[in-house]
Order: C-alpha cells, then structure tokens, then sequence
C-alpha cells in the first residue's frame, strides 16, 4: 500500500520535470534575445499618401475675423463632408478652383505647403491644415483578436499592432510575423522576429496605411486538426461496422432458428 502511494505521488513529479518549459517559452514569449543590440531612440516617419487614402483639409485667413471667403475651398469631396478628399486610382484629389492635383507619394506637410501656395491667389493671408484620417491595419492568421484594425494617427508600431488584435495565441509562430506592404504599386514582403527585440531596428517597425500582418500557426495546431478529423473518421468506421456486426448477428441468429 504505501509503494503504490508513493508511486502515485512521486510519478506525477517526475512527469513534470520531463516537460521541456525552455521550448515552449522559446515559443511563446516575446523580446527573449537581442537585448545586446543597439535600439535607437525611434525617429518616426511621415506617411506617404496613397491611393484611397482620406485627408482633411481645413483652412482660415488671417486677414479677417470674416471666414466666408474660404468657405467654397473648404467644400470636400462629394458624399464625403466639409474638407474630406479622397485620393482616386490616379493618386489625384480634384480640389475646388485649381481642378484635379496628384498628391500621391506627398507626406500631409508636403500637401499642405502646396495647397497654401496654391489657394494662396484666392484668400489673403491663408493657413491650412491638412490631416490623414482613419489608418487602416489587417490582422490575419492567429492573433486572438483579428480583423482590420483603425488608428488615428500615423505613428502605428507593429507593438500597436499587436495590442489591437490582443496579442498572438498560444498556437502562433512568435518569430515569423509576415508583412505584407504595397510601395508605389509594388507588393513588398517582410518577415520579423518578434521574439528578438532587435525588431525595434525593422524597416516595418513603424506600420503604414494599408498593411497587412499575418502570423502562422505551429506544425502542431495542424496535427490535432488531421489526428481529430482522423478519429471523426474512425468513430463513423466504427458506427458502421456495429451496424454491419448487429445485421450479421440477426442474420446468424435468424438462421440458426430456422433450422
């Protein structure tokens, strides 16, 4: 009696002890290497704008408490409310009095340095603000919350990223994150460790409008999905050979009384 008391304590510790923690932390857990290489303080980047992309344009003068006269330059895109413009597939907004104007590949200061001098002719002494608006991110794969994720502003990290979609769940691949950006109508592709903290360095660090993130699963979600379809498979064999064993006993027992 106490041998197998003994054997029902002490093999449950052993069991534990066997199982490689080192693995799954390798697997799970972020900013584990790379503490030895150098992080920059982070110079953030002015987005580019892109076809799609939608912008505010608001504007005063400041000549005149009066602000009617800026009122037809501040009209916007049709359907889309006061000062709102979209870029079109060209990458041009048709702005009120100086007609369609390509903006694409323009940071916001950029557009607004030029529509100031633009507009200039128009209103005296003229001041313009221009904003990028909602920032769309996609998430795909296995963070526990995917989906197309909205910011309001453009210093978007990858860390951003990942509290949006409430982190990456326990059957992802921690160090290949894929990201998938589109650059002057080229489709770029980037992979990051998450796990090595070295990815502050990444040129996709800072994220951009439009990005895609996706984040794979491990061999083993694969192999629990085909050993549960198997034993699915298994349980239905087996429903039918009991069926096909009742129908054979019936016959044999049927048989049997007719002799």
């Amino acid at each position: 009696m106490k041998r197998l008391i003994f054997i029902l304590f002490v093999f449950p510790l052993i069991l534990t002890s066997c199982l490689n923690v080192k693995k799954f932390q390798r697997e799970m857990e972020l900013f584990q290497s790379g503490f030895d290489s150098t992080v920059s303080n982070y110079q953030y980047k002015d987005f580019k704008l892109k076809s799609g992309d939608i912008v505010q344009v608001n504007l005063i003068t400041l000549a005149s408490n009066n602000q009617e006269q800026t009122s037809i330059l501040n009209l916007g895109s049709t359907g889309k409310g006061v000062g709102m413009y979209v870029v079109d597939n060209f990458g041009q907004i048709d702005f009120p009095k100086i007609g369609s104007q390509t903006v694409e590949g323009m940071t916001t200061k950029e557009l607004k340095a030029f529509l100031q001098n633009k507009w200039a002719t128009y209103v005296k002494d003229i001041k313009v603000n221009v904003q990028l608006q909602t920032v769309s991110i996609s998430l795909f794969g296995e963070f526990r919350n995917p989906g197309v994720k909205q910011f309001n502003t453009e210093k978007i990290t990858l860390l951003d990223a990942l509290s949006s979609g409430n982190g990456i769940t326990d059957d992802g691949i921690m160090n290949d994150l894929l990201i998938i950006r589109e650059e002057a109508g080229l489709r770029k592709t980037f992979h990051v460790d998450l796990s090595n903290v070295s990815f502050y360095n990444s040129p996709v660090f800072q994220l951009q409008q439009n990005d895609i993130l996706y984040v794979r699963a491990k061999d083993s979600k694969y192999r629990d999905k085909a050993m549960n379809e198997l034993n699915q498979r298994s349980n239905i064999v087996l429903k039918y050979l009991s069926f096909i064993n009742v129908g054979v006993g019936v016959v044999l027992l049927v048989t049997t009384l007719t002799k």
